[in-house]
């Protein structure tokens, strides 16, 4: 390993000082990381090591590749040329570390290749600087204001990084000066000469001089890092990794509540690791923001300030979390400080839940997992606002007043409503329509729903639903008084005991007439019904598909779950369903439900069969799919009266008046009912109506 042209260091006095101060900021850097690692070890566990393949390709997608943060293009080729930029100047560093100790790194010392790179990425860092300078100073996005931080602790970092790669090409100027070309760079190469006037003895100096404050910003740098909002540089690569491996629609369950002191989360303390990783991991971009209707709609959610609240209310509690017997309360460090604003200062005297984090703001989610999607570093918030609700509404008793009677109705009458449950099957009155009970090994049980059962506008879906399955001859029943609610609303509200109370009663339904998947893969079944053969449950409402199909199996149900959508396109496949190609002559637009769509991945089953029926195709609005926008009516916020700010459904159904369609097509029952509001809200009844596929089918069957 050949020595430095030029050592940095003059003798032992100057290597010794090097190593302390090179010891010193790793010491308080430690500390600090020591505090973090330490605060997440004392929160509730939970296992994140399963599906180790994957994990590591969404390392090197998300992590290496920047795969999420390119989603916006701008700053995401900024940030990627950040990032690897950071990675190979750190290399550099090395380099430069050993110099002290008259040495070099192994195949990068001397190595021009390693310069040209490391040269173009310091050149490209520059621009991004200046890229986040302009959006941070003059365009000022509204998505990267915070309510708790102020914007100076961005401005510190971006100051940081430009001083690190300023000192690094002047370190190369003065070294290419000083060695008379010797040590070659790009950079160096062409400001070197600029510092040759001074003479080879100066520019010595000069270069030892530079070198030290490269040393020392970089140090400085590690210092700040974890005590700065930056922290997600460190954390990010580790929420990555762990993120979660279960299926999208899960609430995380809530085991053994009926032997549980606490059934949900209002001290920060009662989260888990991971959700508060999720905090140190946040990056701040405001992405979650940008999408979340909540937001969008003038209410005081911002998904953002959701994780900012949590990792808020960790900081201002973190002596207590990690104790009088620990290391840092006894050096007199436990406590980490984050006072930087009035409002930092404020949060140190409030509670987490209706404090840092309002009440208002936890009602105002509709669960529609828009936040979630777009993060490019994993954050999942929904599942922490939930168990933030679950803590109001099972320990406080503190809830809108207007869900009061959901939680009652579901509890006496297993719907939402004061009707009676053996009222269920009255839709199907004159269809001729199987109950299970009459016809135990039927193929398949069509799950009608509450809002399909009992709601008027939706018993057209059901009706329409069964005739399209009678035209398909289809071998179906439905369950009818043995059905009861699913419970999802009172799972998203926060009544997971309710929840519980439900689920258990549909899956001994279940199980009993031989639908759980899992025993039948086992080749027995359990209850008086037996079928050799995989049946299927399928349903119109994305609600309790994904209940049963995500949730249920946290308590032992598992179930062949297809949505109606998604089963009419395979009938339409295997040819048990004909229809009409290009017989509606109406112009549509499709509504992509976020229980289905972010929750499910269901995109293109519901288009395929429209396109079909529909001879005008699809006018798409402008944000589907994945960036579909929520209905409103999702997380029980059907249940919940809109008091503040505009409304969701309406925002929605303006989006698809601006498509021009005639028809917005819906395959969702709770979509339907918020946008036949939404349209009437608008006064174009005129205009747009609202149709469920399988209305749309029945329509083109019946008249073709």
């Amino acid at each position: 390993m050949a020595p430095p042209v030029i050592r940095p260091t003059v003798g032992w006095i100057d290597t010794t000082l090097f190593i302390l101060l090179f010891l010193g900021s790793l010491v308080l850097f430690g500390l600090r990381a020591g505090q973090l690692v330490t605060l997440l070890a004392k929160a509730r566990p939970e296992n994140r090591t399963d599906h180790i393949d994957d994990r590591i390709g969404e390392f090197f997608q998300n992590v290496l590749g920047q795969k999420g943060v390119l989603r916006d293009p701008l700053p995401g080729i900024a940030h990627f040329f950040t990032f690897w930029g950071f990675i190979v100047i750190q290399f550099g560093l090395l380099n430069l570390i050993l110099g002290a100790f008259n040495g070099t790194l192994p195949l990068i010392g001397a190595n021009r290749v390693f310069a040209v790179i490391l040269d173009v990425l310091v050149i490209l860092v520059f621009f991004a600087l200046i890229v986040f300078a302009i959006r941070r100073g003059l365009v000022r996005p509204k998505q990267l204001n915070s309510l708790l931080h102020g914007p100076w602790d961005g401005f510190i970092i971006l100051g940081l990084i430009l001083l690190v790669i300023l000192t690094l090409a002047l370190v190369e100027g003065f070294e290419f000066a000083a060695s008379n070309g010797t040590a070659w760079t790009p950079i160096g190469s062409v400001i070197g000469p600029w510092f040759s006037v001074a003479g080879t003895a100066n520019d010595i100096v000069a270069y030892r001089f530079m070198w030290w404050l490269h040393i020392a910003v970089v140090l400085s740098f590690l210092i700040y890092l974890p005590r700065s909002k930056h922290l997600h540089l460190m954390a990010t690569p580790f929420n990555i990794f762990f993120r979660s491996y279960k299926p999208k629609g899960a609430l995380p369950l809530l085991e053994n509540i009926e032997e549980r002191d606490d059934y949900g989360v209002s001290k920060v303390e009662q989260f888990t690791w991971k959700q508060l990783l999720d905090g140190y991991a946040c990056t701040e971009c405001g992405r979650c923001n940008t999408v979340c209707p909540a937001s969008n709609t003038g209410k005081p959610l911002f998904p953002k300030e959701i994780i900012l609240g949590v990792k808020e209310a960790l900081f201002v509690n973190s002596a207590a979390v990690l104790g009088e017997d620990s290391l840092y309360s006894k050096l007199g460090i436990a406590g980490i400080k984050a006072d930087k604003t009035k409002e930092e200062k404020e949060a140190h005297h409030e509670p987490m839940v209706g404090g840092i984090i309002s009440t208002d703001a936890l009602w105002s989610c509709t669960t529609c997992m828009a936040c979630m999607e777009i993060c490019p570093v994993a954050i999942e918030h929904v599942p922490k606002i939930v168990d933030m609700r679950r803590s109001l509404v099972m320990e406080e008793s503190e809830f809108p007043a207007e869900v009061t009677s959901l939680f009652n109705n579901i509890e006496r009458n297993g719907n939402p409503w004061e009707i009676s449950n053996d009222k269920r099957a009255e839709w199907a009155a004159g269809m001729d329509i199987p109950l299970l009970a009459e016809n135990p090994d039927a193929e398949v049980l069509y799950w009608v729903g509450c809002m399909g059962s009992f709601d008027q506008r939706n018993k057209q879906v059901a009706t329409s639903v069964a005739k399209i399955l009678k035209v398909a001859k289809v071998d179906f029943a439905i369950l009818g008084p043995e059905e009861t609610c699913t419970g999802d609303p009172a799972r998203r509200i926060g009544n997971e005991y309710l929840w519980q109370v439900q689920a258990q009663q549909n899956i001994e339904t279940l199980n009993g007439y031989g639908f759980n998947s899992a025993e039948q893969s086992n080749g027995h079944t359990s209850g008086t019904a037996v079928a050799s053969k995989t049946r299927t449950i399928i349903t119109a409402c994305p609600h309790c598909f994904n209940t049963i199909k995500n949730e249920y199996p946290q308590l032992g149900g598992n179930y062949e779950v297809v949505h109606h959508s998604v089963f009419i396109d395979t009938l339409r496949e295997n040819g048990k369903l004909n229809l009409p190609e290009g017989f509606d002559e109406r112009t549509f637009t499709y509504h992509d439900p976020c229980y289905i769509g972010r929750y499910n991945d269901v995109y293109d089953e519901p288009r395929r069969v429209l396109t079909v029926i529909s001879s005008n195709g699809i006018n798409e609005m402008g944000r589907n799919r994945n960036k579909s926008f929520c209905c409103g009516g999702g997380g029980g916020r059907a249940w919940m009266e809109e008091k503040i700010g505009s409304r969701i459904n309406q925002n929605r159904v303006n989006e698809a008046l601006e498509t021009k369609a005639e028809v917005l097509a819906a395959a969702c029952p709770f979509c339907i009912t918020m946008f036949e509001d939404g349209v009437k809200g608008v006064e174009a009844e005129d205009k747009i109506k609202i149709e469920d596929i399988s209305e749309i089918i029945v329509r083109a069957i019946e008249t073709k």
